[in-house]
């Protein structure tokens, strides 16, 4: 059965005056436990336990992104129309570093960073499907309810990766530091106490301890690709973004394993952290990863093609709704779309001949009676849209290929991403098969809907 996650929004508080680390602390002679953290959280220092007890432990903050998103719809008599949306979202951050007059504070992508464009899965409640962002504020704030613009703290995004759900924002509004050194998630292990600091439900600072019941969990859902511990800490909305600490043996003070991120749904205490150490060079040097991306350049079609022939010539991907037959000519590639029948019927809707330099493109409706023809021979929006078609079946067959490549290095880590960047890709291909279809008026049967039946003339196509 999938895991099925509800994420948990963060929480921050206003400035205070910076702080380099816990007053008056004294190193310890030895290690206060074995192993590398304590499972008892009797093993931290009594001035790091009174320090976390004080009102001097604000070092984590409330932060509210509101977004502003343009609705845009038809209305009475076909009349275009917009509405413009505010969605606020709250969530953790916590003050990690200075340097030249600015504050950094680490927090989750999802709490910082809202949807470009609202959708299937994109959590934003209120807001129809299809919404575009179109302004968005980041701030420090007291609480859910703080209105009080004259003592928030404006935030500006400086990095956000949304595969490890991670993001860095900056003031230069002077903030208390976290004053704990970063640890090891490596070191961790079942059993292990942790703490947990944050603003749950956005209403005020919390501490809550728990555990560490796994660890080394690979979290690929939602688009992420990064390694998770779980903890049992009672966390809620709100939460997301908080630092999450373990106590060290070997000085009893605590040190910075993780970042929480989401929750498991319909679970208690089932909370899920991002091991620190993936995060180190986004933290500190702002690197943001791009291993698990497949860029969106200019396709080197010679190196695809090569691919492909290293494939044995030919393979079959999906491509929208529709299943496309992929193969290797002399200087270019054919790609055969099968209609909408397959795999009962074989029939071809659309083949496009497509050569390593752009142009001239041959292109066939799936009839045998029909010659192949250039485009540019084509009506002009036909024409366009078939370019468009052709952009995108080269860098599908470059993800598929880099998909099967990895696949049998097993890279797990990159294939599920590319299997989840294939499929974001899906609702804009089956649009371009429909743009394609409406310009071609009925040339290319099965391509984007049902084919017509034996006999049947079909409807013309609504203009």
């Amino acid at each position: 059965m999938p895991r099925h996650r509800a994420l948990l929004l963060v929480a921050l508080l206003p400035g205070m005056a910076l702080a380099s680390g816990v007053e008056g602390r004294t190193r310890t002679q030895g290690p206060v436990c074995a192993g590398e953290y304590a499972d008892f959280h009797s093993a931290l220092r009594q001035e790091i336990r009174s320090f976390e007890a004080s009102s001097q432990a604000n070092y984590t903050y409330l932060v509210r992104d509101t977004v502003i998103y343009e609705h845009v719809y038809y209305g009475t008599g076909g009349k275009l129309r917009r509405a413009y949306l505010r969605h606020v979202r709250h969530g953790t951050a916590f003050a990690y570093r200075s340097a030249n007059g600015e504050f950094y504070l680490a927090t989750n992508e999802h709490v910082a960073v809202a949807p470009e464009v609202t959708g299937p899965g994109s959590d934003v409640d209120g807001v129809p499907d299809g919404a575009r962002k179109v302004r968005e504020t980041l701030r420090v704030v007291q609480n859910e309810s703080d209105e009080d613009e004259a003592t928030q703290i404006p935030l500006t995004r400086v990095a956000a990766d949304a595969s490890l759900d991670v993001a860095v924002l900056k003031t230069r509004h002077p903030l208390r530091l976290m004053p704990y050194p970063f640890g090891r998630s490596a070191g961790l292990r079942v059993g292990n106490a942790v703490q947990v600091r944050g603003y749950p439900l956005a209403a005020f600072a919390a501490s809550n301890t728990g555990r560490v019941t796994a660890v080394g969990q690979p979290d690929r859902e939602r688009g992420w690709n990064h390694e998770d511990f779980t903890v049992d800490a009672l966390l809620n909305s709100g939460n997301s973004g908080s630092p999450v600490f373990a106590i060290s043996c070997k000085t009893g003070e605590l040190e910075l394993v993780g970042i929480y991120h989401a929750g498991y749904s319909g679970a208690q205490a089932l909370n899920v952290v991002v091991s620190i150490d993936q995060l180190r060079p986004l933290l500190d040097r702002l690197e943001v990863g791009h291993a698990a991306r497949v860029a969106e350049a200019e396709v080197d079609r010679a190196r695809v093609l090569a691919g492909l022939r290293g494939q044995g010539g030919q393979l079959e991907m999906p491509f929208g709704e529709r299943v496309v037959r992929v193969e290797a000519l002399a200087s270019g590639v054919r790609y055969s779309l099968l209609g909408t029948g397959f795999p009962l019927s074989g029939r071809v809707a659309l083949e496009l001949e497509s050569p390593l330099e752009k142009g001239p493109v041959l292109v066939r409706a799936g009839r045998a009676d029909e010659a192949a023809s250039p485009v540019t021979t084509l009506p002009a929006e036909l024409g366009s849209e078939l370019g468009a078609l052709e952009d995108g079946l080269w860098r599908q067959l470059e993800a598929v290929l880099q998909y099967r490549a990895a696949e049998l290095a097993h890279s797990w880590g990159f294939v599920a991403s590319l299997a989840e960047h294939i499929r974001l890709r899906s609702e804009d291909q089956r649009e371009q098969l429909q743009a394609v279809d409406f310009a071609g008026d009925g040339r290319f049967q099965g391509l984007a809907g049902e084919p017509a039946l034996p006999g049947r003339a079909r409807a013309p196509a609504a203009r």
